[in-house]
């Protein structure tokens, strides 16, 4: 199964990452960036260890440009210390031998859902597969660039409206060990197996959140998410061995949805991990002209607020991301 393809090759990514994060990590300033206020102005200081104790080194004034690429270069190792430690968690797993029985355990539900969802038809009705494993997918089939993003999450886009077959999710998806849960504004998810099943479905009306949405078909309360027609609009189907033919986004959607949902104050937490995925499917993008493309055309289509958003979200990939390796200037550039 794909998740097996990529996870089989972990090792060698974690310990070839890790040997990248140390170079940075030794040419990158160590400690941390405090700001400090004084008459209206705000000033930044290097926080450090020195000794036992810890010293402010005056850097100048926050709207200084050299103050600020050193204090991005300061926040950058940060980062990196985060990923690194990630990276060792991974390689301790990996070398105490843990890996093949956590594997069976983790992936066999997930086949058996995928497998459930595929007899149900629910994929020839329009429902995607998005999110962190649809982006695993995208490494296994498409050449996607590997990189460790460890989620409990499996997400589907619903269409709206839905006109697929009916269905009791929450007596199918109990079948496969999962139970169904309610969250404080009335939708559903269902847990179980060690895994977070979430249905989305795109969001009516405005606001923070929108209206609550409900697919009677389905029996269920599917999460109210923006632009999600640009995903459902716009997908392809792919061949999973041992399951049969599931729907996904296409790629230029995915990376124009991931930077327009980056906007959001409520991904606010998921942030990071939106601009990972979209600067790593962007990588493989720019190597295809008709990707470019597709690019391009979704572009021209969307309002001027949309565009604005993912230029916005384009322009703090640096903050994010340790080595995006995209110019997204050229890339959001319409012919």
């Amino acid at each position: 199964m794909v998740i097996e393809q990529i996870w089989d090759e972990s090792r060698d990514y974690y310990l070839d990452y890790q040997t990248r994060i140390i170079g940075e990590l030794l040419i990158t300033p160590a400690g941390s960036i405090k700001r400090k206020k004084g008459r209206g102005v705000g000033f930044l200081y290097l926080h450090k260890r020195k000794g036992q104790k810890f010293e402010d080194v005056y850097l100048g004034g926050e709207n200084d440009p050299a103050v600020q690429r050193i204090a991005e270069k300061i926040n950058h190792r940060q980062r990196l210390i985060r990923e690194l430690r990630s990276t060792k968690g991974a390689l301790k797993l990996l070398k105490a031998g843990k890996m093949a029985q956590a594997l069976k355990d983790f992936i066999e539900p997930l086949r058996k859902l995928f497998i459930e969802m595929e007899k149900l038809g629910f994929f020839e009705a329009g429902i995607e597969l998005v999110g962190s494993y649809c982006f695993k997918v995208y490494q296994s089939h498409f050449g996607v660039e590997w990189f460790p993003l460890r989620t409990l999450d499996v997400d589907f886009a619903i269409p709206a409206p839905y006109k697929g077959p009916s269905a009791d999710l929450e007596a199918v998806l109990k079948k496969l060990g999962f139970r169904q849960e309610f969250r404080s504004d009335g939708t559903i998810f269902y847990e179980g197996n060690g895994l977070i099943i979430e249905f989305l479905q795109p969001r009516k009306g405005s606001g923070a959140k929108g209206q609550l949405v409900k697919v009677k078909e389905l029996s269920t309360n599917p999460i109210p998410l923006p632009y999600l027609n640009l995903l459902l609009d716009n997908k392809v189907e792919v061949s999973l061995r041992d399951i049969g033919r599931i729907s996904l986004p296409s790629m230029p959607a995915f990376t124009l949805h991931k930077l327009l949902i980056a906007s959001l104050p409520s991904r606010k937490q998921k942030k990071e991990k939106d601009l990972i995925q979209a600067c790593a499917v962007a990588r493989k993008i720019i190597m295809e002209e008709n990707l470019m493309g597709e690019v391009h055309g979704l572009l021209k289509k969307m309002p001027a607020s949309w565009r604005k958003k993912i230029n916005n979200s384009a322009l703090t990939i640096s903050n994010y991301v340790a080595d995006c390796r995209v110019d997204f200037s050229t890339f959001l550039t319409l012919p």
